[in-house]
């Protein structure tokens, strides 16, 4: 089973069903957001674990073959999370 290692340093099982949901939240349809799942999973099955920003590297890739709009959705998303964790992380 392939784990993914998150940014906060967490480890998590890969759910393929969480990349089916947020690439439909992206704007991709159903059938475009288990392509790009099967797609990732298929790249990913060989690893035993693989970091976040890779796996979300991979899905973008993917989708941008099926639906470019719905990939900078993606991003947009992705990069609006990121600098919001950003922003709650205690300085030191």
């Amino acid at each position: 089973m392939v784990k993914i290692k998150k940014r906060d340093g967490t480890i998590e099982e890969y759910i393929e069903s969480k990349i089916v949901a947020g690439v439909k939240k992206a704007g991709a349809t159903a059938e475009e957001a288990t392509h790009v799942a099967k797609e990732v999973a298929g790249k990913v099955a060989h690893k035993g674990e693989v970091t976040a920003e890779a796996l979300s590297t991979t899905i973008v890739t993917s989708l941008k073959k099926v639906n470019k709009k719905a990939s900078e959705e993606f991003v947009k998303f992705r990069d609006k999370k990121l600098s919001t964790k950003k922003q709650k992380m205690p300085t030191k």
